[in-house]
């Protein structure tokens, strides 16, 4: 589980995030700003540069920070 403190210091902040859907083989790597926090959705909304995304908390498996470049 996710703790929302560390959540919120990630909010506008560009970010590198890996995601496995089940099923798959290989984990898919995104990086964008994170936009948006829904805790009672346990989603995340991201923009980079493929446009506006939308992650479930249960594929996620790792969020790190990434250095800066406009998208």
């Amino acid at each position: 589980m996710m703790k929302e403190e560390s959540l919120n210091r990630l909010l506008d902040k560009q970010c590198k995030i890996v995601t496995r859907e089940p099923g798959d083989e290989k984990n898919h790597v995104v990086i964008g700003v994170i936009k948006e926090i829904e805790y009672d959705g346990k989603f995340i909304i991201i923009k980079s540069r493929y446009g506006i995304s939308c992650l479930n908390w249960q594929s996620i498996v790792a969020i790190k920070p990434w250095r800066q470049h406009n998208i």
